[in-house]
Parts: C-alpha cells; sequence; structure tokens
C-alpha cells in the first residue's frame, strides 16, 4: 500500500486526480497526520503541480502541531492570492496568529501585505500594533484602509476615518461611501468569531483524472494501460489534435482496436485523426464508422477521427447515418461535421439550435459559429443568459457569436465586435479572453493575421505585409493561414 508521502507526490506530479478516492486513501493511514507534515516540509523541486491547497486542507482536518506555521509559510509564497480556504484556515488561532501575522506584513511591506492585514482584521483581535498597521493602510491606500478596519470593528479607529472622510472630496463618491460604512460597522455589535465545521470530503469531487496536460509522452502511454476505464479513456482523449510520435500512433492504434470498453475505443480513435493519411488506420475507422453492430459511442469517435476525410462519400455516408441515429450519435456526427470544415454540412447546424438535448445545441452553437452562419446570430445570442437545461452553454455561445456575428472581417473592425458583444453581454475577463480568441480565429478563417493573440509583438514590431489572398476554403492539409508553418488542422483547425 502506498504511503501518505508517495500517494501525495503522484497528485503533485500529475498522475493521480485530486478527488474524494486520494482523501479517503490519505486518511485511513493511521500515520497519516505525520505523513502530511513530513511531506509539506520536504523539497518539492520538480513537481508538476501546486498541492498546496490540498495540503492547507489535510491540515485542517488533522490539526497538528506544525499547522500555524504552515499556513504563514504558504501566505509568504503567495501573498496576492490568498485563498478564502487559506484564510478560514487561519482564523481560529485568534490570537496565537497575531504575531507571526506581523512579522509577516512587516516582511512583505504595505504593497504586497494587503491580504496579510486583512487576516488580521478577520482575526478582530483587538491590539494596539493591529490597530496601527490598519491605520497605517489607510493612510496608504484609503479604500482598502476603510475596509479592513471596518472589519476589524475597533471603535478607536474612528478619528482617524471621520478625519480621511472630511478630507475627501464630495465629487469622490465611491470612496466616500466606502468610509461612512466602516464608520457605521464600528458601531456594531462586537461578535466572536466561530469557525464552521470542515468536512474535507465535502470539499472534493468523487473522481478527477490525472493532470495529463502536464505529463510526458511516455507517462500518458502508460496511463493506457490503467485498470480504470476513465482513466485510460482520459491519456487516449490527451493525444487528441496533437503531434503524434511513431510509438503514440501505434499503441493508440492498438488501444483503439482491442481495448475493452468503447469508450476507451473511442477517445483512441479521435486521437488518430492526425493520421488519417495512413490507408491502414483510415481504413479501420471507416469500417468502425459504418458498422451499425458496433456501439454508438465507438462510432461517434471514429466519426470524430474522421474529420480531416469528411467529404469523402463513404466519412459523408458515415456521418450521415449516425446523424440520423439521434441523441448521442448525432452530437457526435455534428462535432465531426464542424470540425471538418466541409460547407455542405452547413446545413445541419441550424435545425439543431432549439433542439431539446443540449449537447446537440452545443454542437450546433459550434458549427455556426464555424461555418459563420451569420443568419443565425440571434438564436445563437439566446444562450448568452439561458435557463436550465441550456445554462451552461454560455461559452459556446459567446465564442460562435463571435465568429458568427454581422460584420466585415477586417482587423480594423474587430475591436469593435468585442465592444458590441460586451455591450449586448457583459463579459468577464475570461469570457473576454475567449472573444477574443474566437475573433482572432474569425481573422484565420478570413486568411488574415490575428489581433489579439500577437499584439504585443506588433507594438515593437511594423505592420507585416498584407497577406495572400485566402482561398475558397480552408483545408484541413492546407497551410495554417495564421502563418505557423503548420497544417491547418494541426494549428487553428482544432
Amino acid at each position: 500500500m502506498a504511503t501518505v508521502e508517495e500517494l501525495l507526490h503522484e497528485a503533485a506530479m500529475g498522475r493521480m486526480g485530486v478527488d474524494r478516492r486520494l482523501i479517503r486513501s490519505i486518511l485511513a493511514d493511521p500515520h497519516a497526520a505525520q505523513g502530511v507534515v513530513d511531506f509539506a516540509k520536504a523539497s518539492h523541486e520538480g513537481e508538476r503541480l501546486d498541492v498546496d491547497p490540498l495540503l492547507v486542507d489535510l491540515f485542517r482536518h488533522f490539526k497538528p502541531a506544525e499547522a500555524l506555521d504552515y499556513y504563514i509559510a504558504v501566505l509568504r509564497g503567495m501573498p496576492d492570492e490568498v485563498s478564502d480556504d487559506l484564510i478560514q484556515a487561519i482564523l481560529p488561532f485568534g490570537e496565537q496568529a497575531v504575531d507571526p501575522l506581523l512579522a509577516l506584513y512587516e516582511e512583505l511591506g504595505e504593497e504586497q501585505g494587503a491580504d496579510v492585514a486583512f487576516v488580521l482584521a478577520g482575526l478582530r483581535v483587538r491590539d494596539p500594533r493591529v490597530l496601527q498597521l490598519l491605520l497605517d493602510r489607510l493612510e496608504y491606500d484609503a479604500a482598502d484602509g476603510a475596509f479592513v478596519l471596518g472589519l476589524y470593528g475597533d471603535p478607536a479607529a474612528r478619528p482617524a476615518l471621520e478625519k480621511m472622510l472630511a478630507e475627501i472630496e464630495e465629487g469622490d463618491t465611491e470612496l466616500r461611501r466606502e468610509i461612512a460604512y466602516a464608520i457605521e460597522q464600528l458601531d456594531a455589535p462586537a461578535t466572536q468569531y466561530e469557525p464552521e465545521p470542515f468536512d474535507i470530503l465535502a470539499e472534493y469531487h468523487e473522481r478527477e483524472l490525472p493532470s495529463y496536460d502536464v505529463l510526458p509522452e511516455a507517462e500518458r502511454l502508460e496511463l493506457l494501460k490503467s485498470d480504470d476505464k476513465a482513466t485510460r479513456a482520459g491519456a487516449a482523449h490527451s493525444f487528441f489534435n496533437a503531434e503524434l510520435s511513431a510509438k503514440a500512433k501505434t499503441v493508440l492504434f492498438e488501444v483503439a482496436r482491442l481495448d475493452p470498453e468503447a469508450i476507451v475505443r473511442a477517445k483512441a480513435w479521435e486521437s488518430l485523426a492526425d493520421v488519417t493519411t495512413e490507408e491502414a488506420i483510415r481504413d479501420a475507422m471507416i469500417a468502425v464508422l459504418t458498422d451499425p453492430s458496433r456501439p454508438v459511442e465507438e462510432r461517434g469517435g471514429a466519426a470524430v477521427g474522421l474529420y480531416g476525410v469528411g467529404d469523402r462519400d463513404d466519412v459523408r455516408a458515415g456521418f450521415e447515418a449516425l446523424y440520423d441515429a439521434g441523441g448521442h450519435a448525432r452530437a457526435k456526427a455534428l462535432e465531426a461535421m464542424w470540425r471538418s470544415l466541409w460547407q455542405p454540412y452547413s446545413k445541419y447546424f441550424p435545425p439543431h439550435l432549439e433542439d431539446k438535448d443540449p449537447a446537440i445545441v452545443r454542437e450546433a452553437l459550434r458549427g455556426s459559429g464555424y461555418f459563420q452562419l451569420t443568419r443565425q446570430a440571434d438564436k445563437i445570442a439566446k444562450y448568452f443568459d439561458a435557463e436550465e437545461p441550456y445554462h451552461r452553454l454560455r461559452e459556446d455561445a459567446l465564442f460562435a457569436y463571435a465568429l458568427a456575428m454581422p460584420g466585415e472581417t477586417t482587423r480594423g473592425r474587430v475591436r469593435g465586435m468585442l465592444r458590441k458583444i460586451d455591450s449586448i453581454t457583459p463579459l468577464s475577463s475570461f469570457e473576454a479572453e475567449l472573444v477574443e480568441f474566437a475573433l482572432d480565429e474569425r481573422l484565420r478563417l478570413a486568411g488574415l493575421q490575428p489581433l489579439f493573440s500577437v499584439e504585443e509583438e506588433e507594438e515593437a514590431e511594423p505592420e507585416p505585409a498584407p497577406p495572400p489572398a485566402p482561398p475558397a476554403k480552408i483545408g484541413r492539409n492546407d497551410p495554417c493561414p495564421c502563418g505557423s508553418g503548420k497544417k491547418y488542422k494541426k494549428c487553428h483547425g482544432q
């Protein structure tokens, strides 16, 4: 049986998912608490993932004597990204945490110490050193200082807050509101901090797969031998749209033909998409696609694997047969169709933008985007704020809308498109990046250089010469118009 240190090392290397199964294995070890402490103290050089959040939770569960020192060390290592879980781990220490937090604040300084000040305020331990630190923050950053002083709740802060309020111009309504609210909080009844019960298992999903994106090829190929079918399927999928080595191609082809589970075979077929130029692999995939006795799941994987040759008559017939089967088969057929970029498939997507199956709607959105079906833009936009069961389609809809929205596709116009989308539905920072990528994709499909992904380089370099006129249709094996030198299917045709 693996030790706690070995289990944590496997998670830190990305070979094991951080889930309830891992937690239960750790909790089952009678020496688990010491094992967690020993792992936390050990060198983590060469590890691929940061498992500090997991260790914080384990320290909260076991409550070893070293817990506070560990929390302070974590806080020191990421003072600008302090998680709520870490704060909740420190607060129960109350007065015991004051001295080490004050020392850490002194070490970090005012600029990096904002979250340390927040934790000190949250402790609500009356200490003149803490009060002075928070008053100093009021002078350094009035809004932040007012916030933490209000949280701290010491009436002794009133004169400083009232003085600051009197000095703020009437026009600065937001800052005046922050300070006035902090003063109001000083009159609130003092409350004693009561930590909530901590259930470590409730913090994690039952199952998480390994972090395939940080694993080298050899380790991902080894995971194809796992006893767990979900792990094997995930390992197979990790090769999708990647340049396959000779060994990876050989192993994936064997898995696609021989694995006992349909889902694993399906993911292996999908990941062989870039080698359908090889007759043996292509013919085997077509045989699976067109064999009605095969599980629909496997046939769907073969369909996606064949998207690069989706204009062949036999492949087209296979796609259409899957489509006619409905359900999951239809969703995979639609995915294969939009990935192919073969224009005759564009007709399949509009009828399903209002389908009852969210999985089919997702592929209809993607297809409507990639085939730039501008007439469907209003239907696409309906999914920006859709209710259940379509509430998880917002990102797909944003991406599709950016590709298909009305407007001439030029590098000079895409910024206006971004602003228009943000005016229709306010974008988070992540969503703005997603839309920017989609607009760059729109430029690439038009044979133009992307804008958002190369802004920094363009600031230092002269404007490149205009690209040649794009072909009527970008083939999967044509050079990618982004100029990378790769085939379109291996670059921005993903």
